[in-house]
């Protein structure tokens, strides 16, 4: 009797392996945008560069709303090296379209995206903006951008210079210098540092700041190709505060309250005493979520490269649920309606 019991509680058992293992591994097959929705391959011209991007429209659906997604720092493709696969799987599945594109320099796109400043990207946003606005398909919907991170810098002006349906910003940051600053905080933290040594380390970037950027530095051109060095100088007076005082589109800001990257208090006390009051907008923290609106209890850590293997795989098994609980349907609700959720 005890011996049918056992090898009963062992089919079971097997059963329940077989099933997770083959429910991860179709979790596997599942985590990219193939398959979802309709694809299109649009190019467009910024200067000199000829910036390459996909859009994904919704099935089913006629005239869309439509969303462009202006990346964050770094040498992103499309789709961010796969990490907007959740969100852009979840978006497409709530009837929304989206497009973005690989950055200069990046995949399919020419150009050199370390030549770039902040209103190089603003401007180069707009011109994604004009391409999508003469898709046919999209010729009667209401469209507008999503960033992240220093998209804050780059999405405020993109979106008054093609008059945008609406803007939403994840992470977004306000001041190069503040940013910087608060950075290596946060990396000191997570690292263990006594408050002392934080406060030393942070005073010693400041005065290195203030010594290597000027406003004089910061208008010098590239000596011959630019790089990381020239980008990070000709940026480093970025401030988002006038852009954000001028902007006519309503406005979603969500900030995690465990943000590693950017100041997120500083973001929200900004936004809510800069931006028109005669304008849309929600402005809101958060709980248990970090620069990039992830699961905080999970994904505690300034960059994905510091994620260990574990973490990555559990990105990809939890999808869309790696994100903070009501994230993804805030901006989702935003795009559609306006409406602060």
């Amino acid at each position: 009797m005890r011996q049918m019991f056992k090898f009963k509680l062992f089919r079971v058992l097997l059963v329940c392996v077989l099933a997770l293992l083959c429910w991860t591994a179709s979790r596997f097959f599942e985590f990219g945008v193939e398959g979802v929705g309709a694809h299109k391959s649009i190019s467009f011209q910024h200067g000199t560069d000829v910036l390459s991007g996909t859009l994904i429209m919704p099935s089913g659906v006629a005239s869309p709303p439509f969303v462009i997604l202006v990346h964050g720092d770094g040498p992103q493709d499309r789709w961010s090296n796969d990490g907007y696969v959740p969100l852009v799987r979840y978006l497409v599945s709530k009837g929304i379209a989206v497009f973005s594109w690989d950055k200069p320099g990046v995949g399919l796109s020419t150009g050199n995206w370390f030549a770039q400043t902040m209103q190089d990207r603003a401007n180069e946003s707009a011109a994604a903006m004009q391409r999508l606005r003469a898709v046919p398909e999209l010729k009667l919907s209401e469209g507008g951008f999503l960033g992240f991170s220093q998209a804050g810098w780059v999405v405020p002006e993109a979106s008054r210079l093609v008059n945008a349906d609406f803007v939403a910003l994840v992470g977004a940051a306000i001041n190069w210098r503040n940013q910087s600053l608060y950075y290596t905080g946060e990396r000191l933290t997570l690292a263990g540092s006594s408050t002392e040594v934080i406060a030393k380390a942070q005073a010693q970037d400041a005065l290195e700041f203030d010594q290597q950027f000027s406003i004089e530095m910061a208008k010098q051109p590239c000596a011959s190709v630019c790089d990381r060095s020239d980008f990070e100088r000709r940026n480093s007076l970025s401030d988002a505060q006038k852009s954000i005082s001028q902007m006519l589109s309503p406005t979603l800001l969500l900030m995690g309250a465990q943000d590693r990257n950017v100041d997120h208090n500083e973001s929200v006390e900004v936004w809510r005493r800069e931006f028109p009051k005669d304008v849309a907008s929600c402005i809101k923290q958060i709980p248990y979520a970090t620069h990039g609106l992830l699961r905080s209890e999970l994904f505690d850590y300034q960059l994905t490269s510091q994620w260990p293997t574990w973490k990555q795989i559990a990105f990809v098994i939890l999808g869309r649920y790696a994100y903070s609980p009501s994230a993804l349907e805030s901006i989702a609700v935003w795009i559609k309606e306006q409406s602060c959720s």
